[in-house]
């Protein structure tokens, strides 16, 4: 059973037409609660079925809105997502979106992309004496948290519809380039995540795109790593998602790219001295 707490901009707004429209069919507010929680498993009490249909309280008021149709910049923050993002709820109901990078062109991406849905972001630099300083752009939206707390497939489906988008973010959070100085016909573009199902779904964007990639276990769970001087152990495997072949390098630059500078300065470097071309 679910309370309307748990309900995103979309499903809310579902639920009200419903309720209007059970009340044009002659169906007291008693009546409409049952149903609703019958057919859809929502408590709502009769008293706020009553207000919602005499117009007496509008359940937006508190819900700041974005556009959640389908966009470039909306793919974008859902391949960011998938990488160094993450949602949360903190304190009374406040749902957050934060991401923190060292990269400040990153950080300019995604609240650019944030501010195009009408997200309202925020972005500040935190200094840390104990690791890298590093840009904090955060938004607070209960919409795009209960979107991006859908299943996987559900994102997917919008990935689907702007691939170059998704891909750029997804690569910004979790891609490098890999330059071999020993043996320089070894380099290649890599992501790095533990979730095996989002490598194969960019995997396949990426051959939607004639981006030829393969994925393998970069790090079995359980392995050991050293992190600022204390070890660690893998809690999973960790997967890579491997663009090796020089033509489907360059095309990954130049038809997705990467947002942060350095990144992108090191791959076109490569590509010039490889294919002997311009980027």
């Amino acid at each position: 059973m679910r309370s309307l707490r748990d309900l995103g901009q979309e499903e809310l707004q579902e639920l009200l037409g419903y309720i209007n429209e059970l009340r044009k069919r002659g169906l007291n507010y008693s009546q409409i609660a049952k149903r609703i929680m019958e057919e859809k498993g929502i408590k709502i009490s009769r008293v706020t079925v009553a207000r919602w249909c005499k117009g007496e309280h509008n359940p937006f008021n508190k819900i700041k809105f974005v556009n959640l149709e389908p966009s470039p910049s909306l793919a974008y923050i859902i391949g960011v997502y998938f990488g160094d993002a993450s949602i949360s709820l903190y304190e009374k109901y406040k749902y957050r979106v934060r991401l923190k990078v060292v990269d400040k062109e990153f950080a300019e991406a995604f609240k650019d992309a944030l501010a195009d849905i009408g997200a309202n972001p925020r972005v500040e630099y935190e200094k840390d004496k104990n690791r890298s300083n590093r840009w904090c752009v955060e938004a607070t939206s209960k919409s795009l948290y209960m979107f991006l707390k859908q299943p996987k497939e559900k994102l997917f489906e919008i990935a689907k519809e702007y691939p170059k988008e998704f891909l750029r973010g997804f690569f910004d959070s979790e891609g490098y380039v890999y330059v071999d100085k020993h043996a320089f016909l070894s380099s290649y573009i890599a992501a790095y995540n533990y979730d095996l199902e989002v490598l194969e779904f960019s995997q396949g964007l990426l051959s939607f795109l004639s981006i030829h990639s393969k994925i393998r276990v970069s790090k079995e769970g359980g392995t050991p790593v050293i992190i600022r001087g204390k070890e660690y152990f893998y809690k999973s495997n960790l997967y890579e998602l491997r663009i090796y072949r020089v033509e489907s390098v360059r095309k990954f630059a130049i038809e997705i790219g990467f947002t942060i500078q350095r990144k992108q300065e090191k791959l076109n470097k490569w590509l010039k001295t490889r294919t002997n071309e311009s980027f």
